[in-house]
């Protein structure tokens, strides 16, 4: 006998305007299991930046970085958009990797303790810690340094599907 399939759900588009001149956006394509989020700037017309990608039934959000491109050496770190922490509702978890490692970062953290560290290791002050790139045209982002994260890493061990 032959297995049904159950109809495709289409999938939803759903764009948030980011700045007040409504030109760069947060674009989300989702569905019932999860919801990818890309950034859309004004400077990149054609062009979209995936985010990540929120698992609903876990309510993380999955970040993939590349160490050589993504890392901010000045701050010893990653960034996070600030817009998708401040206004997350449907994910509670960042699930942050890298190409040496993996982190489940809770979001009240990063948003709570994010510092930020000069050239020189020296902590910057608190309203500082987030930056905004408006020659390139890129949204304010948060910063926070691998050693405050480090607590948070994910051994092999415990990296797996049940």
């Amino acid at each position: 006998m032959a297995k049904l399939k159950s109809p495709k759900i289409p999938d939803v588009l759903r764009t948030f305007y980011i700045n007040s001149e409504h030109r760069n956006s947060i674009l989300m394509v989702q569905n019932d299991k999860r919801t990818i989020l890309y950034l859309k700037l004004a400077a990149e017309r054609n062009r979209k930046r995936r985010i990540g990608v929120i698992t609903k039934s876990t309510k993380t959000l999955k970040v993939t970085r590349i160490h050589a491109k993504h890392y901010f050496r000045k701050l010893s770190g990653y960034g996070f958009n600030d817009y998708v922490l401040r206004t997350a509702i449907s994910f509670d978890k960042i699930w942050l990797k890298d190409d040496y490692s993996e982190w489940k970062i809770p979001v009240d953290y990063i948003l709570a303790k994010g510092t930020i560290c000069d050239s020189k290791g020296q902590e910057i002050d608190k309203e500082q810690h987030i930056l905004h790139f408006k020659e390139k045209g890129f949204e304010r982002q948060i910063f926070v340094p691998l050693v405050d994260i480090e607590q948070f890493r994910v051994l092999k061990k415990e990296n797996r599907r049940f």
